[in-house]
């Protein structure tokens, strides 16, 4: 499962954890979900980040991703953070934050430290026990539907 890793520099590369307010569960919809899904996909188009695994979950989301050139954690975070309260409020026909305050994230070290980070986030659902494997789930990077970037 894990995929093999090859990091450039030391904190290129990114674990992250976002939660949503008051942990409610806003992805147990599929449209928010989907939501999350084409926001990190959107900025790994406009080569703001590399993604290599995600896993959204019913009341967070984790993944690891290598920056773009001058990008920081902080803005990245703020600009998905921010573009994807804006999408749920307006699906939802609410207002307000979604998104807990603040942002764990944690620079990778090395090889054996993205491989773990990565492991994590892909079988995350399964020690949640919303699923028996990793690729049985709908919103994760492990399920096959989604194209991720070698570190």
């Amino acid at each position: 499962m894990a995929r093999s890793v090859h990091l450039k520099a030391e904190s290129e590369c990114y674990f992250f954890t976002m939660n949503t307010r008051g942990r409610e569960r806003v992805f147990l919809c599929p449209d928010l979900a989907q939501i999350l899904v084409d926001a990190l996909y959107d900025l790994r188009a406009r080569v703001r980040m590399r993604l290599h695994a995600f896993v959204v979950m019913p009341d967070h989301v984790h993944f690891v991703a290598s920056l773009g050139e001058g990008e920081t954690p902080s803005r990245l975070m703020h600009s998905l953070k921010s573009y994807t309260a804006k999408q749920i409020n307006s699906r939802r026909g609410m207002s307000g934050n979604v998104w807990q305050r603040g942002f764990y994230s944690h620079g990778i070290r090395d090889e054996r430290d993205a491989a773990t980070k990565i492991r994590y986030v892909l079988e995350n659902p399964v020690r949640a026990h919303l699923v028996d494997s990793p690729d049985a789930y709908e919103f994760s990077s492990a399920c096959g539907a989604f194209e991720v970037d070698p570190c």
